[in-house]
């Protein structure tokens, strides 16, 4: 018999089908089919699902599909049950019941962080909590196990983890109790993501893939990572002797590797012209993997040391689903907002499935791309090794791409900087190093992952494939450490914890400036809860997004797997815009939301700079700079009306400046058109006139890089600068 909330569905008005996604029930050959609807009169976005064509409730048929397969499988995972199929013992991941009285421990760190705590030891105050809780339910399991004749190989000391080798019997037995939730196979092993290219095959070699993402603009800005801490969890440890690497603080011995040296370098290489994306790292932390137990070792003394991030370009040997690994880190993200940014695999020439633990909902996984050896986007395209099918359960991956193809950085000897290859496993370590400059901008972004995410999310202005807000390959698209930035710089973001009476009429909602012609980037992130919930890592959170100015809808994203939601459109008007956050499910107490907000003039990367004297019957120099697209045609503007005036360059850019009588007088001088040099640069002399009225005039400059092959034509703008004739 249909609920009333399945009824309510499929009598819903109909309208325009913003989204629709098919997935296959847990453990069933039926598939569930959800869409999402505009009901045109409402402005609200409805849903509707069905099941072999007749309609249902989503959340509660997925719900019970999930809880049938778990009671069928006696609460092991679908891997572990494969596993024990071929024989002989194995590592399982036993997932305990979350007391139902817990506390959420990130409320303990935000508490903390409200309270002026630094983020390091507010989230050493969530993990002294996460120890205390779990510790008699891990150690009261751990006996258990031990008295049946299990092998407990590890007991966590953060999460409700015990991993124990036994056969199946034992496992059968141990699953049956009531404080387990869910039993997993514990993979064995650490591989570095397969498929990288052989060095030897290479005839050129990348300095460019951090530039390609833009991290040296915001180096340029005097933002290099400083005061951030990072994890290289990679399948063996650093090269503690690299003289272009920050020191190197190591969490276990072993034998030092290329791959994670290599990854180290492109998150902080201090080599030139083989930069990191943070240069300015004072250390690095690093703790080599050996299989699934350990990577619980490794972010329990990362956190520890006060890392706020950390790198995975690795694989267990899973792909395709949320495994144990995924769910352990969409746990430890959102508990302890720490980000790990996984590789999302190599299988693009295979099945293409992304690799665990880049399944589960919080981690960042990136895609692969390679800028052909030059800073110009023109000519760049995804591997076609790199990653892009979504895990079963349906959510979008990768959430974002950058360049990890053809990688010079830095070795373990004599030179210590060479050629390492291609693939996932570099581009990774390029995000992960954006990340730390966008925490060094804004030092609260050190505890505060989601918010991290929806500035690289919404700063990916670089489209390398498919649609320009997501698509299967590129994700959201390459990450511009430049927009991003800016945009944190600017204070484009805000960060809530949402609970049930946030929303009024079912949405809750948030109003941004915006300005006309100016195209803009926006994504909401959430996160799962990867606890006791559904008796595995499922999104308890769900919103639909809108965009609104006034009565007119601008944009929409209304998915129903991912945890964000992710619009680009061009303002067809200045002045304020609703975000419309439609609560379609919340299962929980809380929640934390981060919406972030990133526009062309953020990613704005030319500039203007005046120097010389600017008096009266003076003469002020003008060098217009723009180091991506050398010997490209520019030209270069003034105005003395300064913003909020905005001067229309092209169907999606904006200059904060107005046209008047100087704009239309500079167009015209000598030296403010023409072709740049093969460093991208070209200077102009402008004559001041020798009127001592001019005197207190402010002057505002800026230029733009032009393409004639664009549609848009306008390929490059700056930020606006201004100068006082004296």
């Amino acid at each position: 018999m249909l609920t009333i909330a399945a009824l309510v569905l499929s009598a819903a008005p109909q309208g325009p089908v913003l989204s629709r996604l098919a997935r296959p029930l847990p453990g069933s050959s039926s598939v569930l089919v959800e869409e999402r609807v505009l009901d045109v009169a409402s402005g609200r976005v409805l849903r509707r699902a069905s099941v072999d064509g007749a309609p249902v409730d989503a959340d509660a048929t997925l719900r019970d599909a999930l809880a049938d397969l778990h009671r069928r499988n006696g609460k092991l995972h679908p891997s572990l049950v494969a596993q024990f199929a071929a024989g002989g013992a194995h590592e399982v991941a036993f997932w305990l019941v979350t007391p139902a009285a817990s506390r959420d421990l990130r409320a303990t760190l935000d508490d903390a962080l409200a309270a002026g705590v630094p983020a390091e030891d507010a989230r050493r105050l969530a993990l002294r909590a996460a120890e205390a809780a779990v510790a008699p339910g891990n150690a009261a399991f751990a006996a258990a196990a031990a008295g049946l004749g299990g092998e407990v190989t590890y007991r966590d000391t953060l999460t409700p983890v015990v991993f124990v080798r036994c056969g199946e019997a034992i496992a059968r037995q141990l699953a049956a109790r009531a404080d387990v939730d869910l039993a997993y196979w514990s993979s064995p092993v650490s591989l570095d993501e397969g498929g990288e290219a052989s060095l030897a095959a290479m005839s050129a070699f990348n300095e460019w893939a951090s530039r390609t993402a833009r991290t040296d603009a915001v180096h340029r800005r005097g933002v290099n990572g400083a005061g951030v801490k990072v994890l290289i969890n990679d399948t063996a440890p650093v090269a503690t002797t690299n003289p272009f690497l920050p020191p190197i603080v190591a969490g276990n011995t072993g034998t030092v590797a290329a791959h994670a040296t290599a990854v180290a370098g492109i998150v902080a290489s201090r080599h030139a012209p083989h930069t990191g994306a943070a240069p300015g790292l004072a250390q690095l932390h690093s703790y080599g993997a050996a299989g699934d137990a350990t990577a619980p070792q490794a972010w329990a003394w990362g956190m520890q040391q006060g890392i706020s991030f950390g790198n995975c370009s690795w694989w267990n040997g899973q792909k395709g689903q949320i495994q144990f690994l995924d769910r352990y880190f969409d746990y430890i993200i959102r508990t302890f907002a720490v980000m790990l940014f996984k590789s999302a695999g190599n299988q693009g020439t295979g099945d293409g499935k992304v690799t665990t633990p880049g399944c589960g909902y919080n981690m960042t996984a990136s895609g692969n791309a390679t800028d052909n050896n030059d800073l110009d986007w023109g000519g760049d395209a995804m591997s076609s090794s790199s990653s892009w099918v979504n895990p079963v359960e349906g959510h979008d991956k990768p959430e974002v791409t950058a360049c990890g193809t053809t990688i010079t950085t830095t070795t373990t000897a004599s030179p210590w900087i060479g050629a390492q290859g291609s693939g996932t496993s570099y581009a990774s370590p390029v995000t992960c190093g954006i990340a730390a400059l966008l925490a060094q901008t804004v030092p609260v972004l050190q505890a505060q992952p989601e918010t991290v995410r929806a500035l690289l999310m919404a700063g990916a202005f670089h489209n390398v494939e498919g649609a320009s807000a997501m698509s299967d390959r590129d994700g959201s698209g390459h990450v511009d450490a430049a927009a991003s930035q800016a945009a944190a710089a600017k204070g484009q973001f805000q960060r809530v914890v949402l609970t049930p009476g946030s929303f009024t009429g079912g949405q809750y909602s948030v109003t941004v400036p915006l300005v006309r012609g100016d195209e803009t980037r926006l994504c909401a992130v959430w996160f799962s809860q990867a606890d006791s919930a559904y008796a595995t890592d499922v999104l308890q959170m769900d919103l639909d997004l809108t965009v609104w100015f006034g009565g007119t809808l601008v944009a929409s994203s209304a998915s129903a797997a991912n945890p964000f939601e992710i619009v680009q459109f061009v303002p067809p008007q200045t002045g304020a815009y609703t975000i419309r956050l439609q609560n379609q499910r919340f299962l929980g107490a809380s929640e934390p939301l981060a919406l972030a907000w990133c526009t062309r003039r953020d990613a704005a990367t030319n500039e203007v700079v005046v120097t010389g004297s600017k008096a009266p019957g003076g003469m002020a120099n003008f060098e217009f700079v723009d180091v991506y697209h050398p010997a490209a045609s520019f030209l270069g503007v003034l105005s003395i009306t300064p913003p909020p005036a905005t001067l229309q360059v092209g169907p999606k850019k904006v200059l904060d400046l107005g046209f008047d009588s100087v704009t239309d007088l500079s167009i015209q001088l000598p030296g403010f058109a023409g072709l740049l040099g093969a460093n991208g640069r070209a200077t102009a002399v402008l004559p001041i006139p020798n009127l001592p009225w001019l005197t207190g005039l402010p002057v505002y400059a800026a230029m733009v890089t032009i393409d004639p092959t664009l549609a848009e034509i306008v390929e490059e703008t700056s930020p606006t600068v201004s100068f006082t004739i004296l």
